[in-house]
């Protein structure tokens, strides 16, 4: 069997362009044979389309659109999408097949509906046949999970990650990752082909990797895509075989610092081209971060769509650092006319660097009129949690370090003058610590200084830890209320930020705090903490004996309720019944579940 892969950066909501690049892959896939060609989870509606998916007009196109693949499309395909229910996007995949549409998901619920006579209490599994062949799709680890744990059993597995990039997990650099173990087990212990299928380029503030790739069930790759790059390849599988291949794939090694500034590129290269931008401009004041905004704009966009103003707001030495590092990436730079220039000294005097960056914001319409330029921040997320230069990221549009840590950002600097030595060492060693957070003596260099705030950033923001936390792992109590402390009252200012990329667990904007609590966290014994926590040391996972204590300690006595044992919603039994007499998305009402696993229901 060839099965075919797409590896597609596409535009949420271009219907008409998407479907004739489908078509076009559908038509090349057919010349070489394929008989399944499966595409990547964003490819017709993005991994969220918001407010979209209650749009009628939006749903109508998205049935025109796949209504159009089952017209046009001569290879069996796979096309995911998503649709709404209880307020939430929810993973789908189109199986289209002798101009037929079948949605996989809603099938198997329904099957397991007709079977049962009511919704099953767990979600059942999504697959399908084709010829001789069991599949199996998968939207996310826990999907895959069911298959390596043996819960349910597939010849080749479909995996369609809707998740993006996530700097803080390799696995979803996806191909770069099964070097170093990951998926291996997936493929092993289900003893099935894995068939996984990614994204690339980005979606608003989600990035994608690309980096698909058909790896057999005994551990080899036999097909592998580039990262960061759109690409496709038509792939012999062959569900009996126990190998080894004839020709097998090196896995590509993983780099996360050049992972990481590929997905800051592609992100602000499709956030500029998708958007319809002529490029982008910056304040250049020859510090670390906006150096480093600098070149990600010319590896993004190219220099001539790149534009610099410099800023005199650290003194002649920086100003010097910027004019080169403008001469090193060829970009076209202006700067502040002396009178205006003098003017502004007089009133701003020994201001500091951002207020002079808001001020060179608001006279930038003057110095480029005739472009269309999107403004451009290089404020990083360690800036932004601990409320350093709030006016730095005044009157941008786009902050693509809004997740990124510092530390990070001066080790992406180092690795990317590895390429070319762009970015002046001066601008190198021109390294910023937000004070007032951690004591700074003889023996602690800026660096090591700038490492622990943002592992206490890290612990705080990504992995949740409390004050309690900190303090019990050594962390000394000032330090760790100073960051807490600060992390707390910046929260207003980072609301004005504008938007970034989401590259790690758990971005700023997943960390919102109320801003009227006047709760403050103090450190906690072990009597006060009991109860709250299970033996393992993690908050207590079991709902009903969570529920069942705080009514102990209310003074009440009811039973919890089984969810399973619920009857089964009117909006779902409608959506169920609809599908069930109306023909589901099939084009001509006739046997909609085609060939396969639901042919007969």
């Amino acid at each position: 069997m060839k099965i075919a892969i797409a590896q597609m950066n596409a535009t949420m909501g271009a219907f008409e362009d998407t479907v004739e690049r489908v078509l076009a892959h559908d038509r090349a896939f057919a010349r070489q044979g394929a008989d399944l060609a499966v595409y990547p989870a964003c490819v017709l509606t993005g991994y969220d389309p918001q407010t979209l998916l209650n749009a009628e007009g939006f749903q109508a196109d998205v049935a025109a659109a796949l209504d159009s693949l089952a017209d046009g499309c001569s290879v069996p395909s796979l096309v995911p999408f998503v649709f709404e229910f209880a307020g939430a996007p929810v993973p789908e995949v189109a199986y289209i097949h002798e101009g037929r549409i079948v949605p996989l998901r809603m099938a198997s619920y329904l099957a397991n509906v007709n079977a049962r006579g009511s919704m099953p209490a767990e979600e059942p599994a999504v697959q399908f046949q084709l010829g001789d062949t069991d599949f199996g799709v998968a939207f996310d680890f826990a999907g895959l999970d069911a298959y390596s744990q043996g819960v349910e059993n597939a010849d080749v597995i479909v995996y369609l990650p809707f998740e993006g990039y996530n700097t803080d997990d390799e696995a979803t650099s996806m191909a770069s990752s099964v070097g170093d173990g990951f998926y291996l087990q997936d493929a092993t212990r289900a003893n099935s082909w894995l068939v996984a299928v990614n994204s690339v380029g980005a979606q608003d503030e989600m990035a994608y990797a690309g980096g698909s790739f058909i790896l057999a069930p005994w551990g080899e790759l036999a097909c592998v895509l580039p990262a960061f790059e759109e690409a496709a390849s038509v792939t012999e599988v062959e569900p009996l075989a126990e190998g080894p291949l004839e020709d097998p794939v090196a896995p590509p090694s993983y780099h996360r610092m050049r992972s990481l500034w590929s997905a800051l590129t592609v992100t602000l290269r499709d956030f500029v081209e998708k958007q319809g931008w002529d490029g982008v401009w910056l304040p250049m004041t020859g510090d670390l971060l906006s150096c480093a905004l600098a070149a990600l704009s010319v590896d993004a966009l190219g220099p001539t769509r790149v534009h610099g103003l410099i800023v005199p707001a650290m003194g002649g030495d920086a100003v010097a650092d910027a004019r080169r590092l403008a001469s090193n990436l060829r970009i076209g730079c202006e700067e502040v006319p002396a009178e205006t220039l003098s003017a502004v000294g007089e009133l701003l005097g020994d201001a500091s660097p951002s207020l002079w960056c808001r001020f060179a914001r608001a006279i930038a319409p003057r110095i480029f009129p005739d472009e269309r330029l999107l403004p451009l921040t290089s404020v990083d997320k360690t800036a932004l949690a601990v409320g350093q230069d709030p006016d730095d990221y005044h009157g941008a549009l786009f902050a693509p370090f809004s997740d990124v840590y510092r530390t990070d950002l001066a080790a992406l600097v180092s690795d990317r003058n590895l390429k070319s030595p762009v970015v002046p060492r001066t601008v190198q060693a021109r390294l910023e610590v937000p004070a007032g957070i951690v004591a700074l003596p003889r023996l602690r260099s800026k660096a090591r200084a700038l490492s622990d705030i943002d592992s206490l950033l890290l612990r705080v923001i990504e992995r949740g830890e409390s004050l309690t936390d900190l303090v019990r792992a050594g962390t000394p109590p000032d330090e760790a209320r100073a960051v807490l402390s600060r992390v707390i009252a910046s929260e207003l200012g980072r609301r004005t930020c504008p938007v970034g990329p989401v590259l790690s667990d758990r971005s700023l904007v997943e960390h919102r705090m109320p801003l009227s609590c006047h709760w403050d966290d103090r450190v906690r014994t072990d009597e006060e903490l009991d109860g709250v926590f299970s033996d393992d040391g993690e908050p207590a996972d079991d709902v009903a004996e969570l529920i069942g204590r705080f009514q102990a300690i209310a003074g009440v006595e009811a039973s919890v309720p089984d969810p399973a044992e619920a009857a089964m919603p009117t909006d779902i039994r409608g959506y169920l019944r609809d599908f069930a007499l109306g023909g589901g998305l099939s084009t001509d009402g006739d046997d909609i579940w085609g060939s396969g696993l639901f042919s007969k229901n």
